[in-house]
């Protein structure tokens, strides 16, 4: 069989060695690294290699650590399953054990069910970790010994600026010709802030 196995990391300096370590020998790695699971899977440049060879007969099984490492998005999820099923090619989530479709290439009633909750999850979760960040900024604001946010009118440093992990992240998605608004969805940042790369790296 030739198993394609799918890893994520929304934050660059995330922690992999979950997913690592249930790489077996043979199995090829697609690993998008720093990619908010809020940006469609076919978005992602990992996503959209995976998607290509399911196209081009290269993969007979997909399998990941679980669902959410697929996406935060219930309806995106779901498409990204729909599109490897159209080729009849299986996904399984190691974590959750459970392989989306049977010996006969049918996903069952019970299998089907269970995608939607943990798709559902995985989308909640990312909403309730989002709002704890969101919290915690405006309580840090509040606190003036502890909000490091840049004062207004200060000018930022272009070395230290140019050295910034989302900087180069940012850098990194341009080279690989992802355009401005997927690049603010994947690293939730704005698009002034990509424009601003784009000036002090290549203009």
């Amino acid at each position: 069989m030739n198993i394609a196995y799918y890893m994520r990391t929304s934050h660059y300096l995330q922690n992999i060695a979950t997913q690592v370590d249930k790489i077996e020998p043979g199995w090829k790695v697609y690993e998008d690294k720093g990619v908010s699971g809020r940006l469609a899977f076919e978005d992602r440049p990992a996503g959209k290699r995976l998607l290509d060879d399911v196209k081009k007969g290269k993969i007979t099984e997909v399998k990941v650590l679980r669902i959410d490492r697929l996406g935060r998005s219930v309806q995106n999820i779901l498409d990204t399953i729909s599109y490897i099923h159209s080729y009849n090619i299986p996904i399984v989530s190691i974590n959750e054990g459970v392989t989306t479709l049977d010996e006969t290439g049918n996903q069952t009633p019970v299998t089907g069910l269970l995608i939607n909750v943990l798709s559902s999850l995985s989308e909640f979760f990312y909403h309730q970790n989002r709002e704890k960040i969101l919290v915690g900024i405006e309580r840090a604001k509040l606190d003036g010994n502890k909000y490091r946010g840049r004062k207004p009118g200060s000018i930022e440093d272009i070395t230290k600026f140019k050295k910034k992990t989302k900087t180069r992240k940012i850098k990194e998605l341009l080279e690989e010709g992802v355009g401005i608004r997927p690049i603010c969805r994947t690293l939730e940042c704005s698009p002034n802030l990509v424009y601003k790369v784009k000036k002090v790296f290549y203009l």
